[in-house]
Order: structure tokens, then sequence, then C-alpha cells
């Protein structure tokens, strides 16, 4: 169970403000500026900010760019978190392995200090095309930096650890002794980039309208300046793989303009990777790479007057799944298929639906 410790109840009010101001100032040239303050109990304040700005090189294309701030603030439960659990090792003893508050008497004689918030800086930079009436085209970079990211500081309780606490005047120290005790701290950073491209064109066939919409992404994230005994490597591979670096979709979108419309829309996602999370090595030697998947969605849509409307149509039709999970200790415990697909486990799926408009 849980000692009477673990349980309380916490808060955290903030107080903030936001202005956000845009403007042309030229028939071609427009911008933005944004600002918020927040004033938080738990790490003091912050102030974020944004700039934009779009720049008309001819009526059929334009280039913009964003740059911006952002913050996220410490959760309650990662502040206030005490989750302490009993085992015994080879002789018999209980040992009490726990995360603790940050401000827990034990954290602070093991080195804790006060949680600041994440900060990210992010920039943008892209283009809008229309080189036909009926295509659009946009292209954009982005690059986000985020600092002071959260996560869980293991240690080791040995002989030296327990002198500290005993100096700290924590009762029955040696006790702790082979344990571990663990607290949040602001351990590394990471960085994100990639590129959305976006293309969508408009067709009349057959008396009605199709829309093409082909939507591409390319991202990968970088895990640096970790902090010891925080992230294995186990975790920063999966940081930086469990997500594929591409992902494709493609909607052709069709509308009699009467009583018939549908979508099919094929969904590309590329390869990924990982670790086997908790139940893996940590050096990532049971690193598994998975192949990519197309998943294949269609709707059949049956509008009978205006105000009645059905719906047919499924998820991932063809019934794909992801390929048998490559862990070894995953396969004991009854996994059968990747549990980190991108595209979920569940296969197929089929639905229909009725909408009413009044």
């Amino acid at each position: 169970g849980f000692p009477l410790a673990s349980a309380g109840s916490f808060d955290d009010d903030s107080i903030g403000a936001y202005v956000d101001v845009e403007m042309d100032f030229t028939d071609r040239f427009s911008g933005g500026a944004a600002a918020r303050f927040e004033d938080y109990d738990t790490f003091g304040n912050n102030v974020s900010w944004k700039l934009s700005g779009r720049f008309e090189i001819s009526d059929r294309a334009a280039l913009r760019a964003t740059v911006n701030t952002g913050f996220r603030a410490p959760t309650p439960g990662q502040v206030n978190t005490l989750n302490v659990t009993t085992s015994s090792d080879a002789n018999g003893n209980l040992i009490p392995f726990g995360t603790y508050p940050v401000d827990n008497p034990i954290a602070l004689a093991l080195g804790s200090t006060s949680l600041d918030a994440e900060e990210s800086t992010a920039f943008t930079i892209g283009a809008v095309f229309q080189p036909l009436d009926n295509l659009s085209i946009t292209l954009d970079y982005y690059d986000i930096q985020i600092d002071d990211r959260l996560t869980i500081l293991e240690n080791e309780i040995g002989p030296a650890e327990v002198l500290l606490l005993q100096a700290a005047g924590i009762a029955n120290a040696d006790l702790l002794l082979n344990s571990t005790a663990n607290y949040f701290v602001n351990g590394f950073e990471s960085n994100v980039t990639g590129i959305d491209l976006s293309v969508v064109a408009s067709f009349e066939v057959g008396g009605g309208d199709l829309i093409l919409d082909l939507r591409h992404n390319w991202n990968e994230q970088e895990v640096k300046n970790v902090a010891p005994n925080t992230l294995n490597e186990s975790t920063i591979s999966d940081f930086e793989h469990q997500i594929p670096n591409n992902r494709t979709t493609l909607t052709f979108d069709y509308d009699t303009g009467g009583m018939l419309s549908g979508l099919l829309r094929l969904n590309n996602f590329g390869s990924w990777g990982d670790s086997g999370g908790q139940i893996a090595a940590p050096d990532n030697s049971e690193f598994v790479s998975y192949s990519g998947e197309l998943i294949v969605d269609l709707e059949a849509q049956f509008r009978f007057n205006d105000n009645f409307a059905l719906a047919i149509g499924g998820e991932n039709i063809f019934d794909v799944e992801p390929a048998k999970d490559g862990h070894f200790v995953a396969g004991l415990l009854g996994v059968n298929t990747a549990l980190t697909s991108p595209f979920g486990n569940n296969g197929g799926f089929w639905y229909a639906r009725l909408q009413a408009d009044f």
C-alpha cells in the first residue's frame, strides 16, 4: 500500500497576461508580435514571445517566418510525487525503493534542487505557392530547441550516500543502504528539426469535385546534454527513433454535389525502432528496427436530405498489423506485435455514422 505521507492535496496557482498585435506594414509585407507573462507559485515567472512575418513576392507566391519561445511548468505531480515500494534483497532484508519530492529531506540530502520550467525556442521559415488556380503548395522548415526537460534522476544508495543522509538527520538512514532514492530534475535537452510539405489540388471529375491532398512530414529528434544517472542509452534511443522520420498522407476526397461523397486516404509510415523499454537492457543492445507500412482508409457518405447523412467506412481496411515484436522478454510476457507501432496494434476498424443536422 501507500504510506500516509504519500497522500496530500496540492495546487499550483498562476497569473497570466497575453497581448497579440498584427498589422500590414505595406501591401505585400505583414507581421505580428505577441507576448505572454505567467507567474507560477512553484517556479516563479516566465515571459515568452512570438514574432512573425509574411512577404508576398507576387499574387501567387509568398515567404513566411516565425520565431517564438515557450515553456512548460512542472506539474504538481512532478513536484510532489512520493512513491515508495519495499522489496527484499538476496539475504531477505527489506529494502525501500522510492521517488521523492524535490523538497523531501532525503532528496535534499542527496542534492535535489527546485525544478525549473522546460523552455523552448522555435523558428520556422517557409514558402507558399499557387502556380495554378487549382493548385496550392506550402513548404516549411522548423527547428525546436527544448531546454531543461524534466526526467527522473536515479540515486543508488551506497555507504557514501548513507553518510550524507545521516549528516542530514534522516532517521534510520542505514536501512536505505542498497536502495534507490529518485527525484525529478531538469535533466536533458532535445532538438527537433523537420520539414512539412503540403500540396492541394482540385479537379472537376464526372460532374463532381475531386480534391487531392498530399501531406509529407520529415523530422528527427536529437537528445543532448543528458545529466548523469537520468536517461540511459535505451531511453535516449527511444526518444530519437520511436517516431518515424517520414510520414506521408495522400487523400482523395470526392463530392458529387448530390447524394454521394467519399474519400480514400493512403497513410504511409516510415521505419522506426525501439529499445524494448523498461524491460530491456539499458545500453540499447536490444534495439530492434521495424519497416514502414502503408495504411488505407475508406469512407462513403450518403446524404438523404439537408438534415440526415449516413457514413460507412473503415480505417486500415486491409487489416495491416505491425511486425512481430522483436524483444525476447516482451514475447515471454505475451506481447505479439510491436508495442511502439505508430499506427496502433488493433488492425482494421469499421464503422457506421449517422449524422443529423437541425
